[in-house]
């Protein structure tokens, strides 16, 4: 039960992290402030550490962490609409802070119903969401 638990935890924690690297992929070539793209790119590479070390932890479990094509394509759409009429500063930094506290939530969830999930996972969860809501604090100044 706990390993499946501590699985669940890696996995929400590698998904979110993912998922925030490749956005920030994507919306970079729609920044224009020089500022706001060095925050999005060391915000980025930050992402790839955590989506890295959730990997790790999966596979000390014997899980091969899966890739999903859809998800990207709605993610890839996502954006897209979002960004259509209004390519801002502070309407980009508007829809990354959206998407920030939506992981937030996301890992909260996943570790409030993965009780028995072990220190790594959750550790490693509790630290993301800081770095989430550093990133929402440092991106109100785009605003």
């Amino acid at each position: 039960m706990r390993n499946r638990e501590e699985i669940n935890v890696l996995k929400e924690t590698r998904k979110n992290a993912k998922t925030a690297g490749q956005a920030i992929d994507m919306l970079l070539g729609k920044v224009y402030n020089q500022e706001f793209a060095y925050e999005l790119t060391l915000a980025r590479n930050h992402y790839r550490n955590f989506e890295r070390k959730a990997e790790a932890g999966l596979w000390r479990y014997g899980v091969a962490p899966r890739e999903s094509g859809l998800e990207k394509a709605k993610l890839w759409g996502s954006i897209q609409a979002g960004t259509l009429l209004n390519i801002s500063t502070p309407h980009v930094a508007d829809l990354v802070i959206q998407s920030n506290t939506r992981g937030i939530t996301d890992l909260l969830k996943a570790k409030h119903n993965n009780k028995a999930a072990g220190s790594y996972a959750n550790e490693l969860a509790a630290e993301l969401v800081d770095f989430e809501e550093e990133r929402i604090e440092r991106l109100k100044r785009f605003l």
